[in-house]
């Protein structure tokens, strides 16, 4: 009897020690995923309605905050405001893949088609030491914690040391990405 009691006990916090390292464990899986360059593996750990959204909704933000008052004051200003939201929400929409996550977990801005530390160093080329940047590991050098029961933040510096933030959200028993707020002050 006693013995089922410790065995109970056992198996509690086993369990709870399990999902209290269960982000972690997400974490760890989308940094494979995306070292893997596996865009299958690395999707199944993000929402990217929810990412896009949430991008949108920051750089249309800052971009009005640089209108300010020329909207009031020039018609023209507000036209381009209009366009300017269409721009963000195209060009969003176009960056955020797994490729464009995989470059900003790297710390690099997601610009495809064009060359990029990543990229150039992955290309096939005599020895390692010739290549002209060594690859940056997915969330090298991050900082992650809870920011509460059920948010979970990865926070890691870009090329110019600005903090960039990962937030992974509790869905049921697993995690997702659900949001990356980049450092636009």
């Amino acid at each position: 009897m006693l013995k089922m009691k410790y065995l109970m006990a056992l198996l509690m916090i086993a369990a709870l020690g399990y999902l209290a390292a269960m982000p972690y464990i997400t974490v760890n899986q989308i940094r494979e995923a995306a070292d893997r360059h596996d865009s299958q593996a690395l999707a199944e750990h993000v929402e990217f309605d929810s990412v896009r959204q949430s991008l949108k909704d920051q750089l249309n933000t800052r971009l009005l905050q640089e209108l300010g008052g020329k909207i009031k004051t020039n018609p023209f200003a507000a036209l381009g405001a209009a366009f300017t939201n269409m721009m963000v929400d195209g060009l969003v929409d176009t960056y955020m893949t797994p490729a464009g996550i995989e470059q900003l977990m790297r710390g690099e801005t997601p610009a495809p088609g064009i060359p990029n530390r990543s990229s150039v160093s992955h290309q096939p080329q005599g020895d390692a030491q010739s290549a002209p940047y060594p690859p940056n590991k997915p969330f090298a050098d991050a900082r992650m914690g809870y920011a509460s029961l059920n948010t979970f933040v990865v926070t890691m510096k870009d090329e110019n040391e600005e903090e960039a933030k990962f937030i992974l959200r509790r869905r049921g028993l697993e995690w997702k990405l659900t949001e990356i707020l980049l450092p636009l002050d």
